[in-house]
């Protein structure tokens, strides 16, 4: 079933958890969809399960349990670092976008905190590599933890005001940069 607007989007996962013809409806961006199996890419090593849960615990504490309801190790995804989901996700960004100016930004903050969960990639090089970093560098490993958030929320167009992230970015960039000029 696919919609066109905003207000179709709206009614019709308003059904989510409902069925048509003995079938259960619901979004494919919502966090109820189970990803399909796919076999291990070679030569692609998984972080190991037990630092996996410590890594998704560190990140909910860096993030701060009011910003994000739970954080865990999937493979739903390959290819990005981390991503969010949230139930009836369509539903949520269509009454955000309808939400009226003045209330945006605390739409925002109630709506989406209370129901994202941050899925991160076990595979994927970044999350391998910040297991380590929060050891050796938090104060980087604090900020990369912050943008990887804020970019899955983008990739999920769930970021009311980017601008926020630019203060974050370019202390990424001087911690990068840092020792490197010639």
């Amino acid at each position: 079933l696919f919609t066109y607007n905003k207000e179709e989007a709206v009614v019709s996962t308003q059904s989510t958890g409902e069925n048509y013809k003995d079938r259960k409806l619901c979004t494919a961006e919502g966090a109820n969809v189970k990803p399909i199996e796919k076999p291990d890419e070679p030569g692609q090593e998984k972080l190991e399960k037990q630092e996996g849960n410590r890594l998704a615990t560190w990140f909910r504490d860096t993030l701060g349990r009011e910003t994000v309801k739970e954080v865990k190790m999937s493979d739903r995804q390959h290819s990005q670092p981390a991503v969010v989901t949230v139930e009836n996700l369509t539903t949520l960004r269509r009454y955000l976008e309808m939400a009226p100016p003045e209330q945006k930004a605390e739409s925002y903050k109630y709506l989406l905190h209370n129901n994202v969960v941050l899925e991160l990639n076990p595979v994927h090089p970044i999350i391998k590599q910040l297991s380590s970093l929060r050891d050796s560098n938090p104060e980087v490993a604090e900020l990369v933890a912050g943008q990887l958030f804020d970019n899955a929320l983008m990739n999920a167009d769930l970021v009311h005001d980017p601008r926020r992230m630019v203060g974050r970015i370019n202390k990424l960039l001087t911690a990068v940069t840092k020792g490197k000029e010639e």
